[in-house]
């Protein structure tokens, strides 16, 4: 009886730890690839779920054509809401990503 209360005890902590260890945000590098648009600037909203707004950011594009900014998210599906911004009217475009390792993601906007 001693034996099985241990390794549902064990059990538990590791569900627990896993969980715990999912939700902690992971440092996550955003290259939005605009080469092509004649975009100088952009501007993010970086949504989670239906409408959970996590972030916001006004970019300058480099002269390679990107973007970049690093946040820290945690796990899961996301859509990022861009504006281009340059010669001519705004641009609006939506894509989306998911988060799930520390890195790099590269979301094409042109």
């Amino acid at each position: 009886m001693k034996a099985a209360a241990r390794l549902v005890l064990l059990g538990g902590a590791v569900a627990l730890g896993l969980f715990l260890f999912r939700a902690n945000p992971r440092e996550v590098t955003l290259v939005y690839g605009v080469a092509g648009s004649g975009a100088t600037g952009l501007e993010v909203e970086l949504v989670r779920g239906e409408a959970e707004v996590v972030r916001r950011a006004e970019l300058r594009v480099g002269p390679d054509g990107q973007a970049s900014h690093r946040v820290r998210l945690p796990d899961g599906a996301y859509r990022a809401r861009l504006r281009l911004l340059g010669p001519g009217a705004p641009r609006e475009l939506e894509r989306s990503f998911t988060v799930s390792e520390s890195g790099t993601v590269v979301i094409p906007a042109s």
